[in-house]
């Protein structure tokens, strides 16, 4: 009896194996390699901004897509439609990087707020506006893949890269 109940299990972990890796777009790169990006403001870690890598190469469909943690650092993953597996292709990329700044009086009423009335509401828009621009780590033209300046080379051999953003806004890889 346990000896029919193992084969029917492992009969089924089969299939469903097999059935998991037919879901494969036959155009997904088939070597990918660990990589990770590494983003410092003023040397500390940024948390919680998106990165993208888009190939320089014309006709790739796929994306590698990344978020980083509390240490600032996203490991990537690559994407077609609704398959995605760890890792990277090695080639050069366009780098996009976002983040959306927490602004305190966007997410956290004080005591001195009124009801929104149709005078205050747009007066605490352009206040939030405001003080996001001016919470923005991030430079504006790193946010759009036609606007970019990041230029990432990934290695065959995998390995990571560190974006560091200052005030001044320069970067370092």
């Amino acid at each position: 009896m346990h000896t029919r109940i193992i084969i029917i299990f492992v009969t089924i972990c089969g299939l469903i194996v097999t059935g998991c890796s037919s879901n494969v777009p036959e155009d997904f790169p088939r070597r990918l390699t660990v990589f990770s990006v590494n983003l410092l403001y003023e040397g500390k870690p940024v948390e919680k901004a998106s990165v993208a890598l888009i190939p320089d190469a014309s006709g790739v469909r796929f994306l590698v897509l990344g978020r980083t943690g509390s240490d600032g650092i996203a490991t990537l993953e690559t994407s077609i439609n609704n398959y995605s597996k760890s890792g990277v292709p090695a080639g050069t990329y366009k780098g996009v990087v976002s983040h959306v700044p927490k602004v305190p009086s966007a997410w956290e009423p004080g005591e001195d707020q009124v009801p929104m009335s149709e005078g205050v509401f747009e007066t605490r828009n352009a206040k939030i506006k405001a003080e996001m621009v001016k919470a923005r780590i991030v430079p504006q033209d790193w946010e759009m893949s036609g606007t970019t300046p990041l230029k990432i080379t990934v290695p065959e051999k995998g390995g990571s890269v560190t974006i560091e953003i200052t005030d001044e806004k320069t970067f370092v890889q």
